[in-house]
């Protein structure tokens, strides 16, 4: 069966359906949609012979339309829809894959934390590890600097038996020893560097357990008859041997310290994982701006400021084909790292559906029941959609349980935006969500802001508030949009004085230029 079959993009999809109906529709009578074997999938046959053109896509028979001269254009179109239709699949299924990835390494680094035993430490990673990747054997191996040796500290299968010395490593395994790399050999036994008497294994893939730059031992999977170990695979284990080399470097300093050195010592390496899970999530939201100097349409400026090392609140704009602006403002519930990897994954779950779903509210519909459906206990996520057409500043938007953004009028005028009451995302799959619309003149635009801002407190413990808000965006009147940014987060920095910053900052601001 092709991997878009035909029937399914005109029988299941009601948008494809409705394009095919106006399509053969205006050609008339005589045109026909067939799938490979000649089934009738759509027209009625008039028992006149015409054109047949055959559906193709990747070098895939997908079906025949028939009819008169305009049957190649009919073709062309459902082949353009079965290409779109593909495309769709595969960036939803790449989303669902990140999306448990992400959930794999969380639960991974649970597990880990939850042991300082060394030994239990490795065989929970090769435990991991058996379900994901094909092996018949596998092990975790420490180096002993003093001695060269490594340590098969956990084992399973029969190359690689548990509490054995390896002698001064050689071979395959000294080679990713000095280079610190992960490789992956699929024909061992053709390889230069094997050495005979070792291990009896056809296919081996390794990867280096690293603290900081040194290397400190190595997990090794391999299987006695060759399979075709691919660069997905390493990958999946060089991670594992990042979240394993920490763990088990914790565990040793345990073994060596007191309850007190020890408790400092996982505090040091909790901040320093922050300090790169806070580098990481930064990258992940846009940083240029402009970020579209070609489009004179429109600007757009955004920043975010956590509270913490990491935060649950984010922002994202993206174009949706020629003509449309699509950005994003949200909060997830909680704080830290659960915060942070559920931020993640609903940025990248709503840009990839906003790009097959221009509607908002059928986008957050959607992205509400993924979310709901994977049920995080007490995650959940309040955002602010909009699509703006960027022709004739009409902005279309779907507020789910966010703070309403304002409309900065040409005149100096700041009002809110018409809610359309939406809930938060997460927590109920079938969840209502209504759209709403505004049409922004020439030089209007919008402000969008995360609580944080509002909520903002002194060390009176008053908040900042849209009462101050307000009055404070009307003074940015006719500023450009990254100095109205940096004088609402200058306001709301002098209103809290020496007060903690409590909770996430993020403001995004648009306008429309013409």
């Amino acid at each position: 069966m092709p991997s878009v079959p035909l029937r399914d993009l005109i029988r299941k999809r009601q948008d494809i359906a409705s394009v095919v109906t106006a399509l053969v529709g205006s050609l008339g009578a005589g045109t026909t949609v067939e799938d490979p074997d000649g089934a009738l999938l759509f027209g009625e046959r008039d028992g006149s012979f015409g054109s047949r053109c055959a559906v193709m896509h990747d070098g895939e028979h997908l079906g025949w339309v028939c009819g008169g001269a305009h049957a190649p254009a009919v073709a062309a179109v459902l082949e353009h829809l079965a290409a779109k239709e593909a495309e769709r699949k595969t960036l939803a299924n790449e989303v669902l894959h990140l999306y448990r990835e992400v959930n794999l390494i969380y639960s991974f680094s649970e597990k880990l934390a939850s042991t300082l035993d060394l030994d239990k430490v490795a065989a929970l990673t090769l435990d991991e590890t058996k379900p994901l990747i094909p092996a018949t054997d596998g092990a975790v191996m420490l180096l002993d600097e003093a001695t060269a040796r490594l340590h098969c500290v956990a084992s399973f299968g029969h190359a690689y038996p548990a509490a054995r010395d390896s002698a001064c490593p050689e071979g395959l395994f000294a080679s990713i020893l000095a280079s610190g790399q992960g490789e992956i050999v699929n024909d061992v036994v053709a390889d230069p560097r094997h050495v005979l008497g070792g291990p009896a294994i056809a296919s081996l893939m390794c990867a280096p357990l690293r603290v900081k730059e040194r290397v400190t031992g190595l997990i090794a999977v391999s299987s006695s008859t060759p399979v075709s170990y691919a660069a997905a695979d390493l990958k999946l284990l060089n991670t594992l041997a990042l979240q394993t080399a920490s763990a088990i470097e914790n565990a040793r300093l345990f073994e060596r310290t007191v309850q007190a050195g020890r408790d400092r010592e996982r505090l040091a390496s909790l901040h320093k994982e922050l300090e790169v899970a806070g580098c990481i999530q930064r990258a992940i939201v846009p940083s240029r701006f402009p970020p579209f100097p070609e489009r004179p349409e429109f600007t757009i400026h955004a920043n975010m400021t956590p509270a913490r090392a990491i935060g649950g609140d984010f922002f994202d704009f993206f174009l949706i084909g020629a003509d449309r602006l699509g950005f994003v403002i949200g909060d997830v519930s909680g704080k830290g790292v659960p915060s942070a990897l559920f931020m993640a994954v609903c940025r990248t779950l709503i840009k990839a559906t906003a790009q097959a779903v221009i509607s908002p509210d059928a986008c957050l519909g959607r992205v509400n029941r993924v979310l709901a459906s994977e049920g995080v206990p007490n995650m959940y996520v309040t955002a602010f959609y909009g699509v703006l057409d960027t022709r004739n500043g009409e902005v279309t938007y779907c507020n789910a349980g966010h703070n309403p953004p304002f409309v900065l009028r040409t005149n100096g005028s700041v009002e809110p935006l018409e809610p359309t009451g939406g809930m938060v995302l997460g927590l109920f799959e079938d969840t209502p969500y209504e759209a709403g619309r505004v049409v922004l003149e020439p030089g209007a635009g919008l402000f969008a802001y995360t609580d944080g801002v509002t909520e903002a407190r002194n060390l009176a413990d008053e908040e900042f508030t849209t009462s101050r808000l307000l009055p404070c965006l009307a003074r940015c009147a006719g500023q450009t949009l990254d100095v109205v940014i940096r004088r609402v987060g200058d306001e709301v920095a002098a209103f809290v004085g020496p007060a903690p910053q409590a909770d996430d900052i993020t403001m995004l601001a648009l306008r429309y230029l013409g």
